[in-house]
Parts: C-alpha cells; sequence; structure tokens
C-alpha cells in the first residue's frame, strides 16, 4: 500500500535540539547536590551542636554519643525540639508567599521567584557556616539566623514551584509526565552520588569541618543560581507580561487579587467532577510528603536502636537512594509507555511500597532488616511526579502556576504539621517505643493509597484532562 501523499518520514532530530530541551533540569541537579551533600553531614552538625553547646559536654562524650545510652536520648530530646521549632519558622512564611507566588508567576514568569528562592537557601548556607564557626552559640541560633530569613524568600517552595511550573509551561500532554518524572530523576539521581560525595569529603578531605562542607554548599547553589540567570526564560507563554512593565515589582507581587485569583482557581466549579479530583490531588501530595520529615527522626533513631556512626546511616543512604534512582528511570517508563497502566495504579504501587517499608523499619532489629525496609520504601518515589502530572492535566494552561504553587505548598510546606508530629510523638515515646515514627508514616501513606482508589474507581482518564489540554493535544496531532 503507498502511502498518502501526505505522509511524511519521521523528522531527524539533531543533537542541538535534543540539549535546547534542556532548562531547569541543571538547576535542579545542582540545587540538589548542594543539598544532599550536606543532608546527612546537616543532621551530624545539629546533634554536634546540641552535645557540646546546649548541654556542654566534652568532645571525647559527643564523638562517642552512642556509647551513653542517657545522655544520647538527652540531646535527642533537644535536638528533636529543635527540628520542631526550625520546621515551623521555615515553612509558615512560604506558605503565605506561595498563595501570592502562583498568580504573580502566572502573570510574569518563573524565572524571578526561581532564583529568590535559590538566593535564599545560599543565605541559608552562608549562615550555617557561620554557625559552625561560633564555639558558643547553640543550636537554636540556626533558626534565627538562618532559616527565619531564608524563610522570606520562599525558599524550596518556591524553586519546586518555579521549576515544575517552567517545566510544564513548555511541554506537552502527551510528554509531560515523562518529562516531569526525568527532571525527579535529574534532582533525585544526586542524592546517592551526593551522599556518597559528602561522606568522602567529610571524612577524608575537610577533616570533618562542618564549616567547609556548607562552604561547598554555598559554591553549588552560586553555579544553580548563575546557570538560571543566563540560561532561562524570563517568559514562558505568550500570556506572561515583561517585569519592566510592573510599576513596582513590591505591590506587583503581594497584590491581594493573587490571593482571590488562587482561592477561585481552587473553588472554581469544574466539570466531570474535576475539582474533588484536583482538591483530593494536593491533599494526597501533602499526606505523600508527610514521609520526608521522617528523615531526621530516623537518624536519631539509628543512633539509638543500631548505635550507627555518621557513617553507617550515609552508607544506608546511599543504597537506598540508588535504588530509589534506578527505580524511578526504569519504572514510570515501563508502567506508563510500555504496560499502559493509569497513573493511579502507579501511585498506588508507590504507597504501599512505603507502607511496607516502614513495616520493616519498625521490627527491624538486625541492621540488615531496616536496610530491607529501605529497598521497599525505595519504590515509593513514583507517587510525587505522577501527582505532579495528574494534577498539571487538570487544569487550565493559564491556571498552572497557581495550581502548582499551591501544590508545592503541599509538597514542601507541610514540615509545618509533619515535622511538629514527629518530633512530639518520637520524643514522648523514646524511652518505650521509639519506632512508633514509622506507624505515623504508614498511617499517611495508606491515607495516601485510599484516597487515589477512590480516583481510580469514580474517574475515567478523560475526566483527568482539562479541555484545554484535549484541544492542544489534537492541535499537535493535526499537525
Amino acid at each position: 500500500m503507498m502511502p498518502s501523499p501526505s505522509w511524511q518520514p519521521p523528522e531527524r532530530r539533531s543533537l542541538l535540539y535534543y540539549l535546547k530541551l534542556i532548562t531547569v533540569e541543571p538547576t535542579m541537579v545542582l540545587y540538589m547536590m548542594a543539598f544532599m551533600t550536606t543532608s546527612v553531614v546537616e543532621q551530624a552538625f545539629f546533634v554536634n551542636k546540641a552535645c557540646r553547646v546546649n548541654h556542654g559536654l566534652n568532645a571525647s562524650i559527643c564523638d562517642n554519643l552512642t556509647e551513653y545510652e542517657e545522655l544520647n536520648k538527652e540531646v535527642q530530646v533537644t535536638v528533636s525540639d529543635f527540628h520542631l521549632y526550625n520546621d515551623v519558622a521555615g515553612h509558615v512564611v512560604p506558605i503565605i508567599l506561595a498563595l501570592f507566588m502562583g498568580a504573580w508567576s502566572d502573570k510574569r514568569g518563573r524565572k524571578l521567584p526561581l532564583l529568590i528562592g535559590l538566593t535564599g537557601k545560599l543565605y541559608y548556607s552562608v549562615m550555617v557556616v557561620v554557625n559552625a564557626t561560633q564555639d558558643t552559640w547553640p543550636v537554636e541560633y540556626i533558626v534565627y539566623t538562618a532559616t527565619l530569613p531564608m524563610a522570606f524568600t520562599g525558599a524550596d517552595v518556591a524553586i519546586f514551584a518555579a521549576a515544575f511550573t517552567y517545566l510544564v509551561d513548555i511541554s506537552t500532554q502527551e510528554s509531560r509526565t515523562m518529562r516531569v518524572t526525568l527532571l525527579e530523576v535529574c534532582y533525585l539521581a544526586t542524592m546517592p552520588t551526593g551522599i556518597a560525595l559528602g561522606k568522602v569529603l567529610f571524612n577524608q578531605v575537610v577533616n570533618k569541618s562542618y564549616a567547609v562542607m556548607f562552604g561547598i554548599n554555598v559554591a553549588l547553589l552560586f553555579l544553580a543560581i548563575v546557570y538560571s540567570f543566563l540560561r532561562l526564560d524570563w517568559r514562558t507563554n505568550s500570556r506572561q507580561q515583561p517585569l519592566s512593565e510592573a510599576p513596582n515589582l513590591f505591590t506587583d507581587f503581594f497584590d491581594y487579587n493573587h490571593v482571590v485569583d488562587t482561592g477561585k482557581t481552587l473553588f472554581k466549579s469544574r466539570r466531570n467532577n474535576q475539582r474533588c479530583y484536583l482538591l483530593i490531588l494536593i491533599a494526597m501530595m501533602a499526606f505523600y510528603t508527610f514521609q520526608r520529615d521522617e528523615k531526621a527522626m530516623s537518624y536519631l533513631y539509628v543512633q539509638l536502636i543500631f548505635k550507627w556512626t555518621f557513617d553507617e546511616f550515609s552508607n544506608f543512604r546511599t543504597v537506598q537512594s540508588a535504588i530509589q534512582d534506578v527505580f524511578l528511570l526504569c519504572a514510570i517508563p515501563l508502567m506508563s509507555r510500555v504496560l499502559g497502566w493509569r497513573d493511579t495504579i502507579i501511585i498506588m504501587i508507590g504507597a504501599l511500597a512505603h507502607s511496607v517499608g516502614r513495616i520493616f523499619f519498625a521490627t527491624a532489629d538486625e541492621s540488615w532488616m531496616f536496610y530491607l525496609g529501605g529497598v521497599f520504601a525505595a519504590i515509593g518515589p513514583i507517587v510525587a511526579p505522577v501527582i505532579r502530572s495528574m494534577v498539571s492535566k487538570l487544569v487550565a494552561n493559564s491556571e498552572k502556576g497557581k495550581t502548582l504553587a499551591v501544590l508545592a505548598v503541599a509538597d514542601n510546606a507541610i514540615p509545618l504539621i509533619s515535622g511538629t508530629m514527629y518530633s512530639k510523638v518520637y520524643n514522648a515515646t523514646i524511652h518505650t517505643h521509639p519506632n512508633a515514627i514509622f506507624y505515623l508514616t504508614m498511617a499517611t501513606q495508606m491515607t495516601v493509597f485510599v484516597l487515589i482508589l477512590f480516583i481510580h474507581v469514580k474517574a475515567k482518564d478523560e475526566y483527568l484532562i482539562h479541555e484545554d489540554e484535549e484541544v492542544k493535544t489534537e492541535c499537535l496531532r493535526d499537525d
């Protein structure tokens, strides 16, 4: 059979074409590499600060704290309380800013919020360097000098909202799940490499200097800011207006109408019960990200139960992160593209995996059982990129910034609640059932499972796509 006259062979893409597709990925890689290189080091720094300054213990005891069970518990309670106040200080302001940020970025672009958020993280790291050099400053000074000022830039909420919205703006509905997943893989790939690199640098290069480690963090964040400034576009669609047209950036950002528009976007009536599904997905992201605040407590837990050192916990996190990245890179393309599974099924698998992992964490009496739990938990992160993709498909193109900003709050500001709960639960059970933190995680992940099961049963695939997305897809097919 002869091809029709209108048939054209598939266009061959050059390497330059694919390189031009790279936008926010290097930003997130540098940002997350900075974070992961010091993630375990940061937890050790908090414990060391609390031990030496807050409790006035000498270096010999603090360097071998796991050998002193009662002193270890006292220091852990101090660190747990610090996490509570630090989480509150770091997330109240970004929640408020997000109400303005989404609508403002729909109007002015995603680049400026991203740059400001990265600058806030850079400031935080600089101030941790300062705190590390001050031998008389207690651990709580980090809240006042580093975390609270950083919060006024939007920090993680601004970075994640701007980065993912930027990517959504420039991708099609058909490629979105894959591109969002690839972005997730890009920055999560820094977890095993960053943790492993941090361990080597800390032990063998910088002579266990917390100040130098966070100096490296500062350098990576500076590179992220420079790259983003030079590479990213100020506007990602024709509806966005130049920053130069804003008479006053401050009043232009803090416009009450932005809050009203965000509220209207979330709660306006939508066809096929889409408003209900949108709100459920945002709630699911909040419940899903609950487990991230378990990490700080789990560092204290393995110190208490298994007597793990910094190196042993770094090894565990490296192995778990590597498995997580491999699964993210392979599982979602396999489930979505090859097997053709619905997004809802993928989320169910991730939520169940997180829950099963916590059963092993909570009941482990030997290290290998804890590692086995880490293998199951490594499957869980497939949830977040799929939720982001589903949310972006449910709203109009003009609503994506507002919606994804709220989703970023659910994703990154939930420590305001979860950090408090994990801290309170750990302090209350440290002498009896310190593994209670893992049962809290199980409860949140099973909530995600139940909510996505409801959507899976009630909604057809076409009910989960906004009409703007359908029109856009049809136009692409006609081309």
